[in-house]
């Protein structure tokens, strides 16, 4: 549009010349009012342009804060959220962890039950005198007796591990000293030597060669 504008200010530019040199006064006078109107228009018309310059310029800084403040906020609430959920998950697994742990030392503390000396000799003495019934009985000696009496023979066994894993826990830490270790450790072997010529005996009893 401006390009035009000037075009045709230089065109009646052309013909104001030509009039001067041809025309009547009235007629360049004419010609004169439209080239000044023109120009006018050519002025604001750069004005114009100038302030939409001016505004988009404006504009545009406008919308690339506002882009980067969404942005940022965005990442923010994106870093905050990501952290909190790790943070959380961390939480409950070591909980769930702890829980675990105290949950399985609670079972096996209830499952573990240290026998004192006396219970043990108590029980060792029992299961001679059931052995030494069973082989001087005149019953059929069959493999389920055999069985039912082994599995009492293995339990008091296990009783015995327990009481000497005992024994050195208090040696370690200082509860017994190294003469009563080693009293009570003989006292264990003794018992368990009576434990292990039942077994014996049983086995000779049933014929099972282990």
């Amino acid at each position: 549009m401006k390009k035009k504008l000037l075009a045709a200010a230089g065109l009646i530019g052309v013909l104001v010349l030509a009039g001067c040199a041809g025309g009547t006064n009235s007629e360049t006078e004419q010609l004169k009012q439209q080239i000044a109107q023109l120009e006018q228009q050519v002025t604001e018309l750069e004005n114009s342009s100038a302030a939409d310059t001016a505004d988009d310029a404006a504009n545009a800084s406008v919308d690339d804060a506002a882009e980067a403040s969404t942005g940022a906020a965005a990442d923010t609430s994106t870093d905050t959220s990501t952290d909190a959920a790790a943070d959380t998950s961390a939480d409950q697994t070591a909980e769930a962890s702890t829980g675990a742990a105290d949950t399985a030392a609670a079972g096996n503390t209830s499952a573990v039950t240290t026998p004192t000396f006396e219970e043990l000799t108590e029980k060792v003495e029992a299961y001679v005198a059931k052995v030494d019934e069973d082989a001087a009985s005149s019953a059929q000696k069959t493999l389920e007796n055999y069985f039912t009496l082994k599995q009492e023979e293995d339990a008091i066994d296990r009783e015995l591990e327990y009481y000497e894993d005992d024994l050195e826990f208090q040696y370690r830490n200082g509860s017994l000293t190294r003469d009563e270790y080693r009293l009570k450790e003989h006292e264990l072997d003794l018992l368990e030597d009576k434990l292990d010529a039942a077994e014996d005996t049983l086995e000779f009893v049933y014929g099972i060669d282990d």
